[in-house]
């Protein structure tokens, strides 16, 4: 069904315009793909009332402390992602947020932690449910 004829290399052989045709539209939509893939890509998951995100993604890679969403925009992606419509949204501002209580949300962590405090180590009260990013979307 796909015919290509041969191709014999040589310097003053110009590349192939037949080949090159078929070739472009891989090569774009291959690169399409890398520029609009991530490069450290989570799965939201939204934990279990009161349980932090090292427990929660402890099947998954682990927990990314790199991926805390930065805007409510963001975070209302990760939400979505992890099957949670909030009814309202607040900034938070807790070591535990981004959570829900199954209602409302808050998004946003504290201004300012220790550089040996984790966010992935936080946990709230058996009513809090982390937003949490793990590394693979694939339980181990």
């Amino acid at each position: 069904w796909l015919k290509l004829k041969p191709v014999v290399p040589s310097c003053t052989q110009p590349f192939d315009t037949e080949i090159s045709a078929m070739a472009r539209p891989v090569f774009l939509l291959f690169l399409s793909l890398l520029i609009a893939t991530p490069s450290a890509a989570v799965t939201w998951i939204k934990g279990a009332g009161g349980a932090n995100c090292d427990l929660t993604c402890a099947a998954r890679s682990g927990c990314s402390e790199d991926a805390w969403p930065s805007s409510e925009e963001e975070f209302l992606t990760a939400a979505k992602e992890a099957g949670q419509e909030c009814v309202g949204t607040q900034a938070g501002g807790a070591k535990y947020d981004p959570s829900t209580d199954g209602r409302y949300c808050g998004w946003s962590g504290p201004d300012h932690m220790d550089d040996s405090e984790k966010r992935c180590a936080a946990s709230g009260d058996s009513g809090t449910y982390r937003f949490c990013p793990c590394n693979s979307d694939k339980e181990l």
